[in-house]
């Protein structure tokens, strides 16, 4: 669980080479830079820190809400299986940051979580300076309101579970 009323240092980023970070806004809006732009995650809203995406976050008001970490593997689509394309969480309805840099000289602290510590380092410089990116790996959002539930739930259901927005797939059978 997370409580904060006010924002990270200015000039400071953090990031987590544990794992991922899942983020559930209940209260206030949490503004969020990220090395490739920002986001704005609202309560009902969920988002998505991928391990090693460095990130500040900005706040107006009181905020609240819950943070889950993953150690193994990534946040994903279940397979729908006999739900077929159009239930649950639909890939369109995830938003990725809004394209932003700044490019500026300052002392510039960063904090790292690796293996359960923490670590700093400084730089002369914004991180927050890319200018453009590609690829699949980046943080997203998604509003819980587009979720889609199928099925009944009398007294079973077939995989995935009809309440499953994302799944973190184990390598163990079972």
């Amino acid at each position: 669980m997370y409580s904060c009323n006010s924002s990270m240092p200015e000039n400071s980023a953090f990031y987590n080479s544990d794992g991922d970070f899942l983020i559930v806004a209940q209260e206030g809006v949490l503004n969020i830079t990220t090395e490739v732009g920002k986001l704005n995650v609202y309560p009902k809203e969920i988002c998505v820190i991928p391990r090693g995406i460095r990130f500040r976050v900005d706040v107006s008001t009181n905020c609240r809400g819950y943070i889950c970490e993953i150690f193994k593997g990534h946040f994903t689509l279940p397979e729908l299986g006999v739900i077929g394309s159009n239930g649950l969480a639909n890939v369109r309805d995830f938003e990725i940051p809004v394209a932003w840099f700044e490019d500026r000289d300052c002392d510039f602290t960063i904090i790292n979580k690796f293996q359960s510590k923490f670590f700093s380092c400084k730089y002369k410089s914004s991180i927050f300076n890319t200018v453009a990116w590609h690829g699949n790996y980046y943080p997203f959002k998604y509003h819980l309101d587009k979720f889609n539930t199928m099925g009944t739930i009398s007294y079973d259901h077939p995989d995935p579970s009809i309440f499953t927005v994302l799944t973190v797939p184990s390598d163990e059978k079972g």
